[in-house]
């Protein structure tokens, strides 16, 4: 086995050429035998080119620095000008040989400015564009909330009339939040409730429970809250909806219901891929228009099966919607440690009371059960 040290001196004297042919044999024959030594030679073969590349860049910048130190562009314009009025005056061969000579200096000057000008020009325009893509593309549908007086009275006198006393600071974020069972546990995002002191909901009647995160996960942005040993909450017999895993088809029609402004919202649109953002297989993109706030609400299909979970939108191009689909929640439901639930479990159905009504008769059910979902912080 070849010393570590020697190796790594045989391979910079194998970039110089400097290797004796008995030491390139043997050098060349252990790259053949060994992958580990071959990439190891190949990575500082690509290190050394790059290096040499950056260097020749930077010398032939500074040198075009220089050029544009010393370049009286008055000047240059000056004698373009004078060749130009001479050039019309002068059509025979040789007074124009004569005027090639004398001003060839002048022109090729011109000729690297104007290249210089226009190559600088465009590598600025794809510095632009490069930043501005990784800067603009996806945002997270959640609503920062900067004054919510409202509602944290609206909190705050709800609270007291069921006789508990908190001191409880403006929220920061909003979203939206649908119930999976009957019994009080729903989805929201987790990029809504992360670093959340307190979790509050509130129906689209108006009435406030507080709530507990019981899983969040981050990998699909997923995070089941619990409505917190309230009273208030009446258990429902069963929810008019039901949870669809199975993939749904390219053009098929869609809705959502949430929460980007104080009061439930409706959107419809269709499924317009089968991936989300850069073609994670894990969400839908759909063609419907969303706000903050629209986090956390549920995906709908025609017939009011829950297919996905809104998460987020591309901010480049209008429409461009996406929702996580069911079959992943099923895989966070499933990952969540039993005693961390009620009975063990949550119940959640596959069977859907929606197929047969019109569509403003299923808003109206569904609604009953989509949520706002407001992040608090608590007095210290």
């Amino acid at each position: 086995m070849i010393d570590n040290q020697k190796f790594t001196d045989w391979i910079d004297r194998w970039l110089r050429n400097e290797l004796t042919e008995t030491e390139r044999l043997e050098f060349e024959a252990l790259r053949r035998s060994d992958p580990v030594l071959a990439q190891r030679a190949l990575e500082q073969q690509q290190l050394v080119k790059a290096m040499k590349n950056y260097g020749q860049r930077t010398d032939f910048r500074s040198r075009l620095n220089r050029i544009h130190a010393n370049l009286d562009m008055d000047c240059v314009r000056e004698e373009v000008n004078q060749l130009s009025k001479v050039r019309k005056l002068h059509r025979n061969g040789g007074t124009i040989r004569q005027l090639w000579q004398t001003y060839r200096p002048i022109l090729a000057v011109a000729a690297s400015v104007a290249l210089i000008t226009t190559f600088g020009t465009l590598m600025l325009i794809r510095q632009y564009q490069s930043s501005h893509k990784q800067q603009e593309q996806y945002s997270m549908m959640r609503r920062d909330l900067q004054a919510i007086r409202r509602s944290q009275n609206a909190i705050l006198q709800d609270l007291n009339a069921r006789e508990r006393a908190l001191q409880i600071n403006p929220g920061q974020v909003a979203g939206s939040g649908f119930l999976l069972s009957p019994d009080g546990y729903l989805v929201t995002n987790t990029h809504i409730i992360q670093d959340a002191d307190s979790v509050y909901i509130q129906s689209t009647r108006g009435d406030i429970y507080k709530a507990k995160v019981v899983y969040a996960d981050n990998k699909y942005d997923l995070a089941i809250l619990q409505i917190h040993e309230d009273s208030s909450f009446r258990v429902k017999a069963a929810l008019p909806y039901g949870f669809e895993a199975a993939p749904s088809d390219l053009g098929e029609r869609v809705f959502t219901l949430g929460f980007p402004r104080e009061e439930v919202v409706y959107g419809e649109g269709y499924l317009s891929s089968q991936t989300g953002y850069r073609g994670d297989s894990t969400a839908y993109q759909v063609a419907i228009s969303v706000n903050p706030g629209n986090s956390g609400g549920p995906l709908l299909d025609e017939k009011g099966n829950v297919i996905g979970i809104i998460s987020g939108k591309q901010t480049s191009s209008e429409g461009a919607t996406f929702a996580i689909k069911t079959d992943y929640l099923f895989r966070a439901i499933s990952a969540i440690p039993t005693d961390s639930l009620k009975n063990n479990s949550i119940r959640m159905s596959r069977k859907n009371g929606l197929a047969k009504l019109a569509r403003k008769d299923q808003i109206k059910k569904i609604q009953e059960n989509v949520y706002m979902v407001k992040v608090f912080k608590h007095e210290k």
